[in-house]
């Protein structure tokens, strides 16, 4: 077996017709052992009888969406025999006030010690999305305690695989909220966020011609063709400026690595070879683009310059590697490896130095990162099913992403939410 990104281009070949009250930093360091440990209160409800019902439920959300942060071990004061640790550093909790459709969350963070508010900031928006408020909140608890956003606020696109077709997906970073993007009967494939997070670009048989790409809003859901070429046109990815899109074309006759315009125009080549070139990444700078060719006879990961030029192969110590992603920090590239098994999950320096291992058991493909470096999504059968999995990446199990049970493929982490919630 292949992973997606090869898999998906060989049948693309083969389908083609002719806010804060007192500043606080703490050093995370990686290892599941180093989380700094809090405890969450329940969120006092006030005003409608709803109040009660949901401010559980926002419990739940927010103790969730900060141990999945991999920056804390939290405890729940509310589970029974559950004692805050002699370590805890801080509390958070709050008050829940729900009006009619609106609800206000006062978030707060107190320190453990000193009893003094780390942080305290009101949050509003209408009660039918009232767990955006409380990943908003679980975000700036995690910004308060390491100078940068959690994601809890984010979306995972991804490819579901029902029968013979395969549909673009949404959902919550936590897999809450999923929901179809597309309906064609199709084969969808490859999704790829704008680096504002407002498109969505994708690969699509729907047209009954051949692969294109394709991009939507996911508000929207109105599929608008970028690129309907002659031959392959699969796994786009915009550039950081969101100025450009790589993808592979074989306009030409071969599948090789092009940078087109954000509207699919203006097609220039990148690579030439005789062998595969597919699954483009960008650095976070634009400078680079990571890819997956066979050209020495058996699928690498190699690297090249934004222009084409300077061309390496990424590593030379494990064989057949695929699906590159590249780290929103830029301090490392993730890919795959073939073992016995199936697929594991490494990482490297962007220099091929310093390989390891991060993700093994099963078969895992097409990891994708999290835009705070710290989590790796991927798709897995580790447990019999194929599904979407989630790791810290500091020796915390994976955790599954339930999508209501179906097939899941191909996973694409958005951008940080940078809106607000509105009623």
């Amino acid at each position: 077996m292949r992973p997606q990104s090869l898999a998906t281009l060989l049948l693309a070949i083969a389908l083609v017709p002719a806010a804060s009250a007192q500043d606080v930093r703490l050093d995370i360091r990686s290892g599941a052992s180093n989380r700094l440990p809090i405890r969450c209160l329940p969120l006092a409800p006030a005003g409608d009888r709803d109040a009660r019902s949901t401010s559980v439920l926002a419990d739940e959300v927010l103790a969730t969406d900060l141990q999945a942060s991999a920056v804390f071990a939290v405890a729940k004061a509310w589970d029974p025999g559950v004692v805050a640790p002699p370590a805890a550093q801080a509390d958070v909790g709050g008050k829940w006030t729900v009006s009619g459709s609106t609800v206000r969350l006062a978030g707060e963070v107190v320190d453990a010690t000193s009893r003094k508010a780390i942080l305290a900031k009101e949050y509003r928006g209408p009660l039918a999305r009232w767990r955006e408020l409380v990943h908003r909140f679980a975000d700036d608890v995690v910004m308060q305690f390491t100078g940068e956003p959690g994601v809890a606020s984010t979306k995972i696109a991804f490819i579901v695989h029902e029968g013979r077709g395969k549909e673009l997906w949404v959902m919550d970073a936590d897999g809450f909220g999923a929901r179809p993007l597309t309906s064609d009967g199709s084969i969808a494939l490859s999704p790829s966020w704008s680096p504002e997070g407002s498109l969505l670009l994708f690969t699509s048989y729907r047209s009954g011609t051949g692969p294109q790409l394709w991009v939507l809003s996911p508000e929207q859901r109105k599929p608008f063709l970028v690129s309907g070429r002659q031959g392959l046109n699969t796994s786009g990815a915009y550039s950081p400026d969101g100025q450009g899109i790589a993808c592979t074309l074989s306009r030409d006759g071969n599948a090789e690595i092009y940078r087109l315009d954000a509207r699919g125009g203006s097609p220039r080549r990148l690579t030439d070879s005789r062998g595969i070139d597919t699954s483009p990444v960008w650095s976070p700078t634009g400078r680079e683009i990571a890819f997956t060719s066979d050209r020495s006879g058996q699928p690498q990961v190699h690297v090249m310059d934004a222009d084409g030029g300077n061309l390496r192969r990424l590593t030379y110590d494990v064989s057949y590697t695929d699906s590159p992603a590249w780290s929103p920090k830029g301090d490392r590239i993730a890919f795959v490896t073939r073992t016995g098994g199936g697929f594991d999950v490494w990482v490297c320096r962007p220099d091929g130095t310093g390989a390891m291992p991060v993700v093994s058991g099963g078969s895992n493909e097409n990891p994708r990162w999290s835009p705070d470096g710290r989590h790796l999504v991927f798709a897995s059968n580790r447990d019999g099913t194929r599904s979407l999995w989630i790791s810290d990446l500091d020796g915390a199990e994976p955790r599954k992403l339930d999508a209501g049970g179906r097939k899941t493929l191909s996973p694409a982490w958005s951008p940080r939410f940078t809106g607000e919630v509105r009623p």
